[in-house]
């Protein structure tokens, strides 16, 4: 007769003497480990080597089986949200509790962004909108005129005057907007897909003046001046009274153009993602640009 096989707990190496359990995993563990182990929040499983997370016992193995916070990089035990565009998830803790970017809204640390204090409250930086951000004056002129020369070059739009470049704060922007009845939401938070509530164009007389939200990242810092700039053209170009969805639209196609030729595709991808008034008025340009090409947009946006 064969010697029958000694088996032994997987847990604390000892030959198995009686019960013992047999885990879908292969795991073997004693009765007594099975009574006096704790076992994992997640699988069940007793376990010598939990680690407390978020008030549960998780085992290596459950714990690399979930998903990571992008910003306190802690395992999510529950739900989780996808902010935007970003393909990272946050933990519900630091989306209620930590600091968004003002930009792109996701929340972050104090080591990964910066508070600055404004006029009328705290702005809000996350560390990848910071490290491109337009920080002063002399860069968002320089950065200002090359967005000029790119709308004469790209799309042979001149503008009749440069407008004045002034950088503001987003409540400055948020009042300009108010008082243009273009914005009634006094608490509205616009991101990088709201680019037109981050700038604004303002004509009186000889007085051109365009506003842009201060610290912007570089390449939406050129996409806002690109629609502020098409506003500049409009008020010598094209007839007063046209119907909104034309007068944004066009902005935003601009804007988009704009961007194409900075080569930041996936940002202009996301102006025709919208599905307001701005994202259908791009579309139609978009439209009108592939049937009649570029001719026909201009066209378009000089007509009533």
């Amino acid at each position: 007769m064969s010697k029958k096989q000694r088996r032994f707990c997987h847990l604390c190496g000892k030959e198995l003497q009686g019960n013992y359990l047999l885990y879908d995993n292969g795991l073997v563990v004693c009765e007594r480990c099975q009574n006096t182990l704790p076992h994992c929040s997640r699988c069940g499983i007793p376990s010598r080597q939990l680690t407390a997370t978020r008030g549960e016992l998780i085992c290596p193995a459950c714990r690399q089986k979930l998903p990571l916070c992008a910003c306190c990089h802690e395992p999510i035990l529950s739900r989780y949200f996808i902010i935007e565009d970003s393909p990272s998830p946050y933990c519900e803790e630091c989306t209620q509790t930590r600091p968004h970017c003002d930009i792109c809204r996701i929340p972050f640390l104090d080591s990964q962004g910066k508070v600055f204090r404004g006029r009328d409250g705290p702005i809000y930086r996350c560390a990848s909108c910071l490290s491109s951000a337009v920080t002063t004056q002399a860069e968002a002129e320089r950065l200002y005129r090359d967005t000029q020369l790119l709308l004469v070059r790209v799309l042979a739009l001149e503008v009749v005057v440069l407008p004045k470049l002034h950088l503001v704060e987003r409540v400055r922007l948020i009042e300009l907007h108010q008082q243009a009845g273009s914005l009634s939401d006094s608490d509205a938070s616009p991101g990088p897909e709201q680019q037109h509530l981050l700038g604004y164009f303002k004509r009186i007389n000889d007085d051109w003046d365009i506003y842009i939200e201060h610290l912007l990242p570089k390449t939406l810092f050129q996409a806002v001046a690109a629609h502020e700039l098409a506003h500049a053209w409009q008020s010598t170009h094209a007839p007063e009274g046209q119907a909104h969805k034309i007068v944004e639209g066009f902005a935003e196609w601009v804007a988009y153009r704009v961007l194409l030729a900075l080569g930041q595709q996936r940002e202009a991808a996301r102006l025709t993602r919208r599905n307001d008034l701005y994202g259908e008025g791009l579309q139609y340009f978009i439209r009108l640009e592939r049937e009649h090409g570029r001719t026909g947009v201009l066209q378009r946006a000089t007509r009533a």
